[in-house]
């Protein structure tokens, strides 16, 4: 009944308990960040031809998979925003507290980048540790 003594049909079924559906705030955010990012990440994909410049590159696995870890990228972020949104609709319906299944599929673009990090931390501390001089090879140096 509503306030006139009539009978709302649109309140039919419904407690005034119920919480209120989850609002998509996740599924903004994610399209936000990885739709801004998927643009370098695409001149990224588009130039990584580039590590099979070198000589006997074709056979060197670490620039094979390298060039994958850089097509990857824009990959994982159409990926991770079509999961999040269907993840987000699937996640209404089922009323639950913390999507974890979105949180994931929202991170997925994370994974590359955590590579590349990674391997610039290890390349450096190898050049450091190496006791090489640090900006120019030692080939170039003229002793």
């Amino acid at each position: 009944m509503n306030v006139n003594g009539m009978h709302d049909a649109s309140l039919e079924g419904a407690e005034m308990n119920d919480p209120p559906p989850p609002r998509p705030i996740l599924a903004i955010v994610v399209t936000a960040v990885w739709g801004v990012l998927l643009v370098p990440g695409l001149l990224g994909a588009a130039l990584s031809p580039m590590f099979f410049d070198a000589p006997g590159s074709m056979e060197n696995p670490a620039a094979i998979f390298n060039a994958l870890v850089v097509v990857s990228f824009p990959v994982l972020c159409i990926v991770s925003i079509v999961a999040v949104w269907a993840l987000w609709l699937l996640h209404r319906r089922a009323q639950r507290r913390v999507p974890y299944a979105q949180i994931a599929a929202a991170c997925l673009p994370v994974l590359p980048v955590a590579y590349v990090v990674v391997a610039i931390i290890v390349e450096t501390a190898g050049v450091v540790l190496s006791g090489q001089p640090l900006g120019l090879h030692s080939t170039i140096i003229k002793h």
